[in-house]
């Protein structure tokens, strides 16, 4: 069986394609801490260079894990309370997220909602969030203002038995689910999925995916799992939108002296590029006071 909680608290034809024509700048939430139920921290890294990760600093809040982190499109920055470290249970609440410090203020009141990913979609401007109990597996809207969860449907196409895990959405709205059972990556425009990659790997414990929706669709995925006994694999593994391949990358980099690797990233995120529409009212501001002194 599978572990889905985290490691802290308790082949692809086409792995040659080339890396994305940019890097991108990611930030995740680390689950591995000490003490082991102490509170996650936020990182940031280049994705050519994930060994080359700094360390932000703490959420602040103890013993729970943050599966889920995304920005809005205003370049906000959310996480979600998605489990208990010490017992694996599910915990919930929206939080916001400071990317200078790291750390995390709740938003609102705490949902009882549990979610395993944070997604936001640029193409209506809402959060998602996704969770599966009982081999069925729902989307979520998540408000931004009052930190409350809504049902939005269930999500088809998965395997009988699976468990979602990661969650992403690109710049046409398409969702990307990660079925952590399976080790597949499901796409679908709505709620209905079809299977876009089987991946080369036997992913287990918390782990996070995004899509670079505001640059190139690039998407990433930070693989956990278990490698060759008594070690683990952490890593930063890429993939095409269009399906076209997905490529594993680089480790976080060497493990630690109990075995563990230094990042379990419980969810990824990407500040997006301002739109040049936003810009505008900006550039407009710091070009007035230049006018008057003339």
């Amino acid at each position: 069986m599978k572990r889905i909680q985290s490691l802290g608290g308790v082949l692809c034809a086409t792995c040659s394609l080339a890396a994305s024509a940019h890097a991108s700048i990611i930030y995740a939430t680390n689950g591995i801490a000490r003490p082991l139920d102490g509170a996650d921290t936020l990182i940031r890294f280049d994705s050519s260079d994930p060994a080359g990760y700094t360390t932000i600093g703490s959420t602040g809040v103890a013993g729970i894990g943050f599966g889920g982190l995304d920005f809005d499109a205003s370049g906000h920055l959310w996480g979600y309370a998605s489990f208990y470290k010490s017992t694996g249970g599910a915990a919930g609440g929206l939080y916001s997220i400071d990317p200078a410090t790291g750390l995390a203020t709740v938003q609102g009141h705490l949902s009882s909602q549990s979610l395993q990913d944070l997604a936001f979609n640029p193409v209506d401007g809402h959060m998602y969030g996704i969770n599966t109990q009982g081999n069925v597996s729902k989307l979520y809207n998540v408000d931004l203002s009052s930190g409350a969860v809504t049902a939005v449907g269930t999500l088809t196409g998965l395997p009988a038995s699976h468990h979602t895990m990661s969650f992403a959405i690109d710049s046409h709205g398409d969702l990307y689910v990660h079925d952590l059972d399976g080790d597949k990556i499901y796409k679908g425009s709505g709620l209905d999925l079809a299977e876009l990659y089987a991946l080369p790997q036997d992913t287990n414990f918390s782990q996070g995916m995004t899509i670079d929706w505001s640059r190139d669709d690039r998407g990433y995925h930070a693989a956990v799992g278990y490698g060759v006994y008594p070690h683990y694999f952490s890593q930063l593994n890429s993939f095409a939108a269009d399906g076209s391949g997905y490529v594993l990358g680089q480790a976080f980099g060497d493990e630690l002296p109990d075995g563990l690797p230094p990042i379990e990233a419980g969810d990824l995120a990407i500040m997006p590029v301002p739109a040049p529409a936003t810009l505008l009212p900006v550039l407009a501001a710091s070009l007035l006071p230049r006018r008057r002194r003339r």
